[in-house]
């Protein structure tokens, strides 16, 4: 018996599994599932297009600001409305400080504890034995900073709050701009908060990612995969969110391979849950209807591809485009990354906030909405490339769908058997140990995995219904 399975993988949002088929210490297969189902496009349908920037939101706790602008640029997109400057200065000031939230989070939380002995009944389940290189002191330094990474998040929550109403699930960001106003007391209170993020991050989280980089360096040449990066572009500025101060870009095999076109995003279901098994689609034109008995699926995740091929997305693609970060492709690249892009939102939005105006508009109001519209709305977010897209007929929504980063990152394979970018990112992992295969959560958490944006599928009598098949 060579294969190991994971099931589900723990220190990670939501419920994940993945199987790795371990010869002579090594990996050599892999299959990465997601193990809930997405209802939220079932659940849109012929509402109204209102609701869309507040239910899809609920997709997930830890990035439900990142659903609120893809949703709300769509519909600005399908219905040509544009946003003052304070308006996006305001979304980009609380996006910005979701994703500060966020990356201290999968940091400390989810990452840090496969290369530390974690302290006494920490969250991230039981302490790490294998593989720990790191010495007493800078470990006993990292366990200190894991639990001052909490409080620290919980002071970006409340920056969230500061301009979205409230942290998760916002309520101030719709199609326009953002219902809040300019208001001094709150620059000052989420200058404050920002302030100590920084400090915290500058002084404590770069250090401790440099010091796992020096004592796990073999990590630089684990976890490759394609070699492929992909962003939409993050923090939308403009009327027409035209721009982003993180750039938009494509890597294919290590390679600059030209201008992003959104034309080319396709899904293919061929190893995933639903009915059909209909090669490369466009989003609208693909089927998800769920059907679990499906003969060679073994996942709830559909197969994004650009031009027909894996990408993964996240903070190493947006600093590798920015020109921030481009050392290689890796797992330690991954979290330098990660750690470098938190810093550098920390900078910037203190930058933002100096360009608000008081008393000048912070929202375009457009209500009601025209009867009919079709668009997408395409941002980065957490973990890499979000994208949503509606249409609109008859003032009630006709259709909507959503590809999130994980669904890119976290993929199964497709109709050609391609595998997703952490299947591939696999495939040459050393395993110390198959009982204890620390090394395979390494890599797979360094693409922070989201599994959350589900819902549980129910049986017709209202009981759960275990869809998972081996």
């Amino acid at each position: 018996m060579t294969k190991v399975r994971i099931n589900p993988l723990t220190r990670a949002h939501g419920y994940m599994a993945v199987e790795v088929d371990i010869q002579n210490g090594e990996v050599v297969d892999a299959w990465s599932s997601g193990l809930l189902f997405r209802g939220f496009e079932a659940m849109l349908k012929n509402r109204s297009p209102h609701d869309a920037v507040y239910l899809t939101q609920r997709i997930c706790g830890i990035c439900s600001s990142a659903h609120a602008m893809a949703s709300s640029i769509a519909l600005e997109n399908a219905f040509d409305i544009s946003v003052p400057k304070n308006g996006y200065i305001l979304r980009n000031l609380t996006f910005g400080a979701d994703m500060l939230q966020n990356h201290l989070r999968n940091i400390y939380l989810l990452v840090i504890p496969d290369y530390i002995t974690a302290p006494g009944g920490a969250p991230g389940g039981p302490p790490n034995n294998d593989d720990i290189r790191l010495p007493k002191a800078v470990n006993d330094r990292i366990q200190a900073h894991y639990l001052e990474a909490l409080e620290t998040s919980d002071l970006a929550h409340k920056a969230v709050a500061a301009f979205g109403g409230k942290a998760p699930h916002l309520q101030s960001i719709i199609a326009g701009g953002v219902t809040e106003q300019v208001l001094t007391d709150r620059i000052m209170h989420y200058q404050s908060l920002v302030s100590q993020i920084h400090s915290f991050v500058t002084e404590k989280m770069i250090p401790d990612i440099e010091d796992l980089s020096r004592y796990y360096d073999d990590y630089f040449n684990i976890g490759r995969g394609y070699g492929n990066l992909l962003s939409f572009g993050m923090f939308p500025v403009g009327a027409n969110n035209e721009d982003r101060i993180f750039k938009a870009g494509v890597l294919r095999n290590g390679q600059d391979n030209g201008n992003f076109d959104p034309d080319k995003i396709t899904q293919d279901i061929a190893r995933a849950w639903y009915r059909g098994d209909e090669g490369a689609r466009a989003p609208f034109d693909g089927e998800s209807t769920p059907f679990p008995q499906k003969a060679d699926a073994y996942s709830w995740i559909k197969a994004p591809r650009y031009g027909g091929e894996p990408f993964e997305g996240g903070p190493l693609a947006r600093m590798w485009f920015s020109g921030i970060y481009k050392n290689g492709i890796s797992v330690m690249d991954r979290l330098m990354a990660r750690a470098i892009e938190t810093k550098e939102i920390a900078e910037k939005v203190n930058d933002w906030i100096h360009e608000l105006v008081p008393d000048m508009p912070t929202i375009n109001w457009i209500n009601p909405l025209p009867a009919s519209g079709e668009a997408a709305g395409l941002v980065d977010s957490m973990r890499g490339t979000l994208a949503h897209w509606i249409r609109v007929q008859n003032h009630r929504i006709a259709a909507y769908r959503i590809i999130t980063p994980s669904a890119w990152n976290l993929s199964p394979r497709d109709g050609e058997g391609r595998k997703g970018p952490v299947e591939e990112a696999l495939i040459g992992t050393p395993v110390a140990n198959r009982d204890n295969p620390v090394e395979v959560g390494r890599v797979i958490r360094s693409f922070d995995p989201c599994i959350s944006c589900a819902v549980h599928v129910l049986q017709k009598d209202g009981t759960s219904k275990p869809w998972r098949q081996f």
